[in-house]
């Protein structure tokens, strides 16, 4: 399954999302021995009111869901010519998201599915205030932006449980608090 969503969010949520993601929080991660290369990193966005909260909250609405809980959210960076690695995600889906205000397609740094054989099945174009909704199980990676690219592409990502399945403590706490409630 994988759903693209254009015009997510409003300009003005598009725009800060885009200024918190810009601040000097980013570090560059280094490979493992499976994935060699390094990358931009923003983590813990979880801990952040504005992300695990009002943004979760609007992404919800906006697809018209519920999910059991939020696993991480974090954000992945790319400049010219640094290309992930094919993987999978840990939770049951990932919504991903492109908070860029321009892009140009010549740029590349789009997203690439592969199919059970690690050939590329779908490509999904890099796009500002694109969201994909797609199962953890993809295989995917980013590809590189080029050369005459000279900024950060970025992806905001949220690891999502479906429900009503319960995968960790906390995701279960908070919904046995809710419907305590009722």
């Amino acid at each position: 399954m994988i759903k693209i969503y254009d015009n997510f969010f409003a300009e003005e949520i598009q725009r800060e999302i885009l200024t918190r993601l810009m601040q000097p929080r980013w570090g560059l991660i280094k490979g493992t021995d499976k994935k060699k290369e390094t990358f931009w990193h923003y983590d813990d966005l979880e801990k952040e009111n504005y992300f695990s909260d009002f943004i979760y909250n609007l992404i919800c609405k906006k697809l018209n869901r519920n999910f059991s809980g939020v696993k991480r959210i974090y954000a992945n960076g790319q400049t010219a010519c640094q290309c992930g690695s094919p993987h999978k995600d840990d939770g049951d889906l990932t919504f991903l998201y492109y908070p860029s205000l321009e892009w140009d397609i010549k740029w590349q740094g789009h997203l690439i599915f592969l199919d059970e054989n690690g050939e590329g099945d779908k490509i999904i174009f890099h796009k500002p205030n694109r969201a994909i909704l797609f199962n953890g199980n993809q295989k995917h990676y980013a590809d590189a932006p080029n050369r005459f690219f000279n900024g950060l592409r970025i992806s905001l990502a949220y690891k999502l449980y479906k429900w009503p399945f319960f995968y960790d403590v906390k995701s279960l706490n908070s919904v046995v608090a809710r419907l305590r409630l009722i």
